[in-house]
């Protein structure tokens, strides 16, 4: 039974032939063997893994990595980066996790790392796919090798037929007799290998005009799905064979060529011990483009242009030099994101990966400042993401001494800065005291992504109170002689920023001064409705956790609210997330907007 992990491509198809909608499928990798107990086995733990990646061999012959997510900020992370699932998932989506294979990748990582990985002396790559279960109804490595290779060829062929319709509109008759001669007698020979769902399916496509017309033109975007990011004018040059025999070749390789020693002593999973048991085929070979036939003229030959590649903040400043990236006529390129401290990277416009063409190409990557106040000791930082509090600097889940939930930003657990240190792999943490439960001391992440100063450093030209019971302004720096208070919603103009010990506070035209704490104030002029309508029936409560009902409005009466103000819920109670609520004259009603809606 041929039953591919990721079987996009075909369920896909089946799916537009009759007309249904595509749900991605979250598939698990197996969990490698942990048995030592054999003289000629080995186990390997990793301090390092590699992103996965395609193996392409271009029309020159020229074989290279191009690895998935192009907006991953490195190729390679520690063991210690991988365990840590939301800086992980970031930083391989570039911050914009939308692939469907994320989720798959990052948990296959993490237990390659956790689990490590258990080899025989003289094990081949054929026998750690056979046993990952790659085809699960397959247990002999001989129908194991038959079935994947076919499975290459089958995944090949169809790219290349689909761009061969829309390249070089192919003509359904000689679709029709190109498949049964190829893929169909492959998938036949397969015999009792195969899901025969898989070859109802391509017969169907192949033996109606009307479904070959308008469906195999619609896989080439499950090509790109599959990170073979070429255009239809390369994937029409696609080699099924030479694909197969690339597939057949790496099956042979020795398992133990996929783990690297570094020089350092570290050791590094390859990217293909996570690649093939989550997507296949990762091995794709292009053939030369056909030569004119005897005869013929040539086409006068055009020079090539080149691909211009820009790093720009989003003001359109350079923050790299420049890459001018030339090559030949239908030579394949790529381009690569760079690190650039203090930015992260937000958005990508261009082809990344193509081929030359006789027009000029532009690749531009634009950042965004990654701007955080200086971090002293003694000074006082705030989680932005749920993060966890260690006993060392060296993050593990023995050490994990508890969890703080992601939080609204009136609401987030605050720190003192008591220490720095550094983990075993090199990465910066703050020591700290938590000032939001029991005075707990422990190690947090410094990443600016996670935890950022609680006090501005910089002067705004107005601010708003976002503190549920408002903020005092004083006649003194240290907060003493209190003169005004100004409610949650209010708008101040600011003269200028001044220091405290290790805090700022605001001066206001009138000489009063005001705390520059991000928890009680938000730089420029915030605002929230002031009137809302209830959509169905809602409750009054006297909390912003909704306890203490204290009304009910039925849904017919449409009930509308003035908002005084509004509150999150579970303020102090770290370890739960937050939700919205409005006040209102006698108590508080929810936020959610499937129950209320703002009136404008």
């Amino acid at each position: 039974m041929m039953t591919i992990i990721h079987r996009f491509v075909l369920t896909s198809l089946s799916l537009l032939l009759i007309g249904a909608s595509l749900s991605p499928t979250v598939v698990q990798a197996a969990t490698p063997s942990t048995e030592t107990n054999s003289p000629d086995t080995q186990t390997y733990k990793f301090d390092s893994a590699e992103l996965p990646y395609n193996i392409i061999t271009d029309e020159q012959g020229h074989t290279s990595k191009m690895f998935w997510f192009p907006n991953a900020t490195a190729h390679e992370f520690t063991a210690e980066e991988i365990t840590d699932s939301d800086f992980f998932t970031n930083s391989v989506t570039g911050g914009n996790p939308s692939d469907n294979n994320v989720f798959n990748v990052v948990e296959a990582m993490k237990g390659l790392i956790q689990d490590g990985l258990t080899v025989t002396s003289d094990e081949h790559l054929d026998q750690y796919l056979l046993d990952k279960k790659v085809f699960p109804n397959i247990n002999t490595l001989t129908d194991f090798t038959q079935t994947y290779k076919t499975a290459i060829y089958m995944y090949t062929w169809l790219y290349q037929a689909a761009a061969d319709k829309v390249v070089n509109h192919v003509d359904f008759d000689s679709a029709q007799a190109h498949y049964e001669a190829t893929l169909q007698k492959r998938l036949t020979d397969l015999g009792n290998l195969m899901d025969a769902d898989t070859l109802v399916t391509l017969n169907g496509l192949f033996s109606d005009k009307t479904k070959y017309d308008s469906n195999l033109p619609q896989l080439l975007p499950f090509a790109s799905a599959n990170y073979l990011m070429s255009s239809p004018e390369e994937l029409v040059n696609l080699d099924p064979v030479a694909s197969e025999a690339k597939a057949a070749k790496l099956l042979q390789t020795p398992i133990k060529s996929f783990i690297h020693h570094n020089p350092d002593g570290k050791v590094m999973a390859d990217g293909v011990l996570v690649s093939y048991p989550l997507l296949t085929p990762i091995t794709y070979v292009f053939k030369a483009p056909t030569a004119p036939g005897p005869g013929s003229t040539p086409p006068p030959s055009q020079p090539s242009q080149p691909v211009i590649v820009h790093y720009l903040d989003e003001q359109g400043q350079s923050l790299r030099p420049t890459k001018t990236l030339t090559g030949s006529l239908g030579s394949r390129y790529q381009t690569q994101p760079l690190n650039v401290p203090s930015y992260y990277l937000v958005k990508t416009v261009g082809q990344e990966t193509g081929i030359f063409t006789t027009s000029k190409q532009t690749v531009t990557y634009t950042y965004h400042p990654n701007i955080v106040a200086p971090v002293g000791k003694n000074s006082v930082v705030y989680a932005t993401k749920g993060l966890s509090l260690y006993a060392t600097p060296t993050f593990t889940a023995s050490a994990k001494m508890t969890h703080y939930a992601k939080k609204s930003r009136i609401n987030r657990p605050m720190f003192k800065v008591i220490d720095f240190a550094t983990s075993r792999n090199g990465l910066k943490r703050y020591r700290v005291k938590d000032l939001t439960g029991k005075g707990t001391t422990g190690y947090i992440t410094a990443r600016s992504t996670y935890v950022k100063a609680v006090y501005y450093a910089n002067k705004p030209k107005q601010l708003t109170v976002i503190n549920p019971r408002g903020l005092n302004g004083y006649a003194q720096k240290n907060l003493s002689g209190k003169r005004t208070h100004y409610r949650q919603g209010q708008v101040l103009r600011i003269k200028r920023i001044v220091t405290h010990n290790l805090t700022t506070r605001f001066v206001l035209p009138n000489g009063q001064f005001v705390s520059g704490n991000k928890k009680l104030v938000i730089a420029g002029k915030y605002t929230m409705p002031k009137r809302v309508q209830a959509k169905t029936a809602v409750n009054r409560y006297g909390t912003a956790n909704l306890t203490n009902r204290n009304r009910h409005y039925p849904k017919k009466t449409h009930a509308t609210f003035t908002v005084k103000g509004w509150a999150y819920s579970n303020a102090n109670n770290f370890r739960k997330g937050d939700t919205l609520r409005y006040k209102v004259a006698g108590g508080y009603i929810t936020g959610n907007k499937q129950f209320v809606r703002v009136i404008h």
